[in-house]
């Protein structure tokens, strides 16, 4: 029979214990009591789970692992923890808090009062290369020097007009990375910039916002997104816990003692 251990959602501060009900993690098939492990006033958010078991990124699983931020969230500040995070026993995460507990105060102190959105901005072009050719003088007489003439050019020049496309779009971004984060700042605490996925994704940000002005900055990014033409998409999403703004390192792993 598997020993009951602890799943850490997330830490947060805590002047009494809190019991945010049955919403966790399915542990002898019912969803886990979720509540707060403390040592002063941080708490843990945990809920039981077999320790040692192994726990896979499932939608079973994944699922219920956001509940509980979402739902610790609705009334206080989190720090959450990645998925798959499973302690021996209580004094396993109290030992944990006890030896961190100046960094866990100081990242808490940090995001308090606040929330992460993100914003990812797009281009809505069928073609990349050629919207960059459209704005661009000097990638399209490239362009048109190399696949104007009879055989479309060699191998080399066609490198060489390659390279000449990732440093126009890695410009493009920069830039127009640069005025988004100018536009923004007066709205939010702080802002992280992610490597970009895929040649038309312009910006993928996080901004640190003040909970009471989420909405002040939803309106502000609909207002800079008027500013844009409108091949640029805009995709604000959140609020989310401040995942992006926390860096802790609390050397735990799943079946940690």
């Amino acid at each position: 029979m598997a020993k009951t251990g602890r799943y850490l959602y997330g830490l947060m501060l805590a002047e009494a214990d809190v019991d945010f009900g049955a919403i966790g993690l399915v542990n002898e098939g019912s969803p886990g009591r979720v509540h707060t492990l403390r040592v002063d006033s941080l708490g843990a958010v945990v809920s039981d789970f077999a320790s040692g078991e192994r726990l896979l990124p499932l939608r079973k699983h994944l699922e219920p692992h956001n509940r509980v931020i979402l739902e610790v969230m609705k009334t206080t500040t989190v720090i959450p923890m990645t998925f798959g995070h499973v302690a021996r026993s209580d004094e396993a995460i109290r030992k944990t808090l006890r030896l961190h507990r100046q960094a866990i105060r100081s990242q808490l102190d940090r995001v308090d009062g606040a929330v992460e959105m993100g914003l990812k901005v797009k281009w809505d072009v069928e073609n990349i290369f050629e919207h960059l050719v459209s704005i661009n003088p000097e990638l399209k007489a490239r362009r048109d020097q190399v696949f104007g003439r009879s055989g479309g050019g060699g191998q080399n020049e066609k490198m060489e007009l390659g390279k000449l496309f990732e440093e126009s779009l890695n410009r493009e971004r920069d830039d127009q990375t640069d005025r988004l984060l100018e536009l923004l700042k007066g709205s939010v605490r702080e802002a992280k910039v992610n490597a970009p996925k895929g040649e038309k994704m312009l910006m993928d940000a996080a901004f640190l916002v003040d909970r009471d002005a989420q909405k002040a900055f939803e309106a502000r990014v609909v207002e800079v997104a008027e500013g844009f033409p409108e091949e640029y998409l805009f995709d604000l999403s959140g609020p989310w816990a401040p995942f992006h703004f926390v860096d802790l390192d609390l050397g735990l792993d799943a079946d940690n003692g």
